[in-house]
């Protein structure tokens, strides 16, 4: 067997999968290195640094990569040639647009340990990363310049995610050129040919001085035509570079299988991004069923990972066979003792193989998106869904398996009440999941029962009190409470105890059915506003109509640890008049950074001059306040033409708290809140 390697050779496991013997075995995880780490490894292979050794295990006439993906990965995008029509590529652990390394023949400037300068532009990313700091995003002003560049391709109109990886490049930087172009050709002229051929015509960068493609080819031909060469002779001295190897005895991998506290590939990854318990898990079952690979990868519906349906799963199987209790997260000593009983192998397996869990969670995704749902306008935009699902595990456990044993008829009015109980879990601090499950599960009336037993249960679980908004804006408009905040009071964010926040402790009397002291009143109300302050789910919600409409079915991509949403958390009073300012009342620096002064804005629609636009400014257009979520707080918004240097804060403290209600108030009328409560006079709208 070979025991060295070239670059091209790795490159081609991936490149060319179908004459290549190197696969990546079920023990190994997605592709979770940086843009920073990727870039790094090239500059230090083209330094002749080493850059370790790849570990292998020989089944039948395979090798599988047991060590090595994260470099093998990196190796094989440099080679990578997007332009290249024909290409048979097929990536290992990325989906959709591949990422595109370049170098950059002549630098203006490069990251302090770098040598060299090599870009990577990715689908969260098209622009790449600064280039003196290779882990930190571009300003805002710079993505908008790239962007203006990117959209002049016909087919760039969708949101920057979308945008296809021939058509962008990176913007920090000077002359930036493929990698693949490079190490592909014969000379720098083949290199320039490919230049011409492929870049788009408003091909230009931040640094490079040139107008477009015709320029920077004119440049590459005359005054860039040294270092071209240059580079050029130092990547061709690396195909004859050789990548050491190893082959992981049977037996080794035999006592790793069998073994309660799987060690190998924990040690492996030590250096690296290391194995979690779910990736351990999804390991040993994919080497017990091989099959169940493309099953899982299905499942999921792109919410979830295949390693979090196949924990999920493992749980309910559990839960089936122990009287539908609730199991708590499985560890990997536990799932290979369980993995043991041909019960629970056999419930796991046929839960995978009969796609009765993709129909669960499907079944479960939708009730939660509303869309066919005639009682709620539009949906929940799917990147609700997805952090909902990732964020609170349990409770999406507790959803799919009451729907697998409850076998009801579910109407919409019923799938409203479901996605607004465990909406109104999830936002507001649900505690003790267990005992839900335990107490509730078997129960089929469980969503048509009021929400009263489950705020605050025993006054110690459950969610904090949900307001009625009418007494939100009753006691925020009280000149009193708006005093409050304006003179820096220490005790702003209670209640005021002396009759204005007597109808708010009344609401939580009837609800409860009890009568709670003010300082207990007191903390469940300062609790509650936390939420509905820095909850910024809820802006998402608000905006929904216009974050469908911009970003389609974008719920948050996995595939690198590249993750960028592809809009701005923008200040509407802008936070340049608050960071770091001298006589800046304290309640402006209190609401800076809560939900009433932000809202979700496209990059390719954040076209402000200057990031100290005046709220006035910012709002002017009836369009952008309608997406903008703005309503009657408009009336306090228009008054703010310039930052506010004295204690005048009305308008300013007005519009912040106006808008929060209002975002809340979207949540509490969309899922008819006002029904899943019961009061001793019924609460109306």
């Amino acid at each position: 067997m070979k025991d060295t390697y070239t670059l091209k050779e790795i490159a081609n496991w991936q490149l060319d999968p179908d004459k290549s013997i190197v696969e990546l075995p079920s023990i190994q995880r997605g592709f979770v290195w940086k843009p920073k780490q990727i870039e790094d490894l090239w500059d230090s292979i083209l330094r002749g640094y080493p850059i370790g050794s790849f570990l292998f295990s020989k089944i039948s006439n395979k090798l599988h990569l047991m060590d090595g993906q994260q470099r093998a990965t990196s190796i094989f995008l440099g080679h990578f040639n997007p332009y290249n029509a024909n290409d048979a590529t097929k990536a290992w652990a990325i989906k959709g647009e591949l990422p595109v390394v370049w170098l950059d023949i002549k630098p203006e400037v490069k990251p302090d340990t770098s040598k060299y300068l090599f870009r990577l532009t990715t689908r969260s990313h098209p622009w790449g990363y600064q280039a003196k700091n290779n882990d930190t995003k571009l300003t805002v002003s710079e993505r908008r310049k790239a962007l203006d560049l990117f959209q002049q391709h016909p087919n760039n109109k969708g949101g920057y995610t979308s945008f296809k990886n021939t058509t962008t490049f990176p913007f920090d930087s000077s002359y930036p050129i493929p990698l693949a172009f490079i190490i592909e050709s014969r000379n720098s002229d083949d290199i320039i040919a490919k230049v011409e051929e492929n870049l788009p015509d408003y091909f230009s960068t931040l640094r490079g001085g040139f107008a477009d493609k015709n320029e920077f080819v004119s440049l590459l031909k005359t005054e860039l035509k040294a270092e071209l060469d240059g580079i050029f002779e130092n990547l061709k001295q690396l195909s004859e570079l050789k990548i050491k190897s190893n082959i992981i005895d049977d037996r080794v991998l035999q006592e790793e299988n069998e073994t309660e506290n799987p060690t190998l590939f924990v040690r492996i990854n030590s250096s690296g991004t290391t194995l979690n318990g779910d990736d351990l898990i999804y390991s040993i079952y994919k080497a017990i069923f091989p099959e169940a690979k493309n099953l899982m990868e299905n499942i999921g519906l792109d919410f979830i990972a295949p390693t979090q349906v196949l924990s999920l799963a493992s749980r309910l199987a559990a839960s089936e066979l122990e009287g539908n209790k609730f199991i708590k997260k499985i560890n990997v000593r536990d799932f290979q003792r369980r993995i043991k009983n041909d019960d629970f192998k056999e419930g796991l397996k046929n839960q995978i193989q009969k796609q009765e869990l993709k129909s669960l969670f499907a079944q479960a995704i939708s009730i939660l998106s509303c869309e066919d749902n005639f009682l709620f306008d539009g949906k929940v935009p799917p990147v609700i869904i997805k952090q909902f699902i990732k964020r609170n595990q349990d409770l999406f456990l507790f959803f799919v398996y009451w729907l697998h044993i409850n076998k009801i008829e579910l109407t919409d009015q019923i799938k409203l009440k479901m996605a607004g109980k465990l909406f109104s879990f999830a936002w507001f601090d649900f505690a003790d999941i267990p005992r839900l499950w335990n107490e509730k599960i078997n129960n089929k009336n469980f969503w048509e029962e009021p929400l009263n037993e489950l705020i605050w249960w025993d006054d110690k679980f459950g969610i904090h009190f949900l307001i009625k908004p009418d007494l939100l804006r009753v006691y925020y408009l009280h000149p009193k409470v708006e005093n409050r905040f304006i003179s820096e009071d220490k005790d702003r964010w209670g209640l005021l105890e002396d009759g204005i926040g007597t109808e708010i402790m009344k609401y939580f009397n009837e609800v409860k059915g009890q009568n709670y002291d003010f300082p207990t009143a007191n903390e469940y109300f300062y609790k509650f506003i936390g939420r509905i302050q820095h909850n910024r789910q809820l802006i998402l919600l608000a905006q929904r109509e216009y974050i469908n409409a911009a970003f389609g079915d974008y719920n948050q991509m996995d595939d690198m640890d590249d993750t960028n949403v592809p809009w701005d958390w923008d200040h509407i009073y802008p936070s340049e008049w608050v960071y770091r300012k001298e006589y800046c009342n304290r309640s402006i620096r209190d609401w800076n950074n809560t939900n009433g002064n932000f809202r979700a804005m496209s990059l390719e629609q954040n076209r402000s001059e200057s990031n100290s636009a005046s709220p006035r400014e910012r709002l002017s257009l009836a369009e952008i306040r309608d997406y903008s979520f703005i309503k009657e707080d408009w009336q306090y918004w228009q008054n703010l033409e310039k930052r506010i240097w004295d204690d005048e804060v009305q308008n300013h403290f007005r519009a912040i708290t106006s808008r929060m209600i209002n975002i809340y108030e979207k949540f509490w009328k969309d899922f008819k809140i006002a029904e899943l409560i019961n009061t001793s006079e019924k609460i109306k709208e």
